[in-house]
């Protein structure tokens, strides 16, 4: 009579003190370098992790510094004309972050004396401010003890913990929250990050340069050797897409400065074959204006060829 196989046996919980220390003893020597972690200033902080949202770093850095150079202080954002915000912007995509950062920079500005706030309530009640971001600017700028989570800590954390290649945001949440480092939070948020993204890649993670490896559930039951999970359906082709053209929109104008474009003219900018009907643009152009990010003319609206359409004054 065959035997029944035995269950693996439960591992018993990670010393975390010891997680802490190698994992910050990693971060020591290996963490990522960027403008933004050269200071805790909460304003730059707002600034980085606005256009961090849905954005890589390496796209982030070179613009990071040329805003804070135009607009160094919430007032002068607060202030500043939209347009010169959106032009500011470029190269960043996701253009109504701009005008969300700007929103949030005059609701700051009226409501807390120009002064970023670090109460967590506070900060997602910002225009575009979501609980990730809201989290990183109380931690990065105010040293708040909480967890921030990211797709690169939420991964390190789903393997690393639960053996998963993604737990549910929630679970993350719980786990992030049992395994910060105390008083450490600052340096555990960001080398998690790191390791995320330098070592515990999403396909091929770097196991044998980990500092989790000793404590891994994920290596110890071999899934990282094993075939990797089919990805999420990837999104439908950026090729022609309507935020393809938003973007074409927006970067005519900004080429245009305060002058505007008739909508003829952009039409055939975007598309070869556009200003033959000018419906679709029409439809984007009401979408943007209604994010703040372009103004029309009474007669743009109403689908004149005539009609001129700019960015916010």
């Amino acid at each position: 009579m065959r035997a029944k196989a035995s269950k693996p046996r439960a591992r018993s919980k990670p010393d975390l003190a010891k997680v802490h220390d190698r994992v910050l003893a990693w971060f020591e020597e290996h963490g990522r370098s960027f403008p933004w972690r050269e200071h805790r200033d909460p304003y730059q902080t707002l600034v980085a992790e606005m256009m961090l949202q849905q954005t890589q770093t390496g796209r982030v850095a070179p613009a990071y510094g040329t805003f804070l150079a135009k607009f160094p202080d919430v007032r002068t954002l607060a202030h500043a004309p939209a347009m010169e915000v959106i032009q500011a912007w470029r190269g960043l995509g996701y253009n109504r972050r701009a005008v969300d950062l700007q929103r949030s920079a005059q609701a700051i500005e009226h409501e807390y004396g120009g002064v970023v706030p670090s109460d967590l309530k506070a900060l997602r009640a910002l225009p575009g401010v979501g609980d990730y971001s809201a989290s990183a600017v109380a931690c990065f700028a105010y040293d708040r003890q909480v967890p921030v989570v990211d797709v690169n800590v939420r991964r390190v954390l789903s393997r690393a913990a639960r053996a998963s290649d993604e737990l549910s945001l929630d679970e993350t949440r719980r786990v992030a929250a049992e395994w910060l480092a105390p008083g450490e939070a600052y340096r555990w948020n960001q080398a998690l990050m790191d390791v995320g993204a330098m070592i515990c890649r999403i396909d091929k993670p770097l196991c044998a340069q980990c500092p989790l490896k000793a404590t891994c559930e994920y290596r110890a039951r071999g899934l990282n050797k094993g075939p990797r999970p089919e990805r999420r359906p990837k999104q439908s082709p950026f090729e022609g897409s309507s935020r393809q053209k938003r973007g074409g929109i927006i970067d005519h104008l900004r080429d245009t400065a305060g002058e505007g474009v008739s909508l003829s003219v952009l039409a055939k900018v975007i598309h070869p074959n556009g200003h033959k009907d000018l419906t679709w643009l029409v439809e984007l152009l009401e979408g943007l204006e209604r994010e703040g990010l372009v103004e029309m003319t009474p007669g743009a609206r109403r689908g004149s060829a005539r009609g001129i359409v700019r960015l916010p004054g």
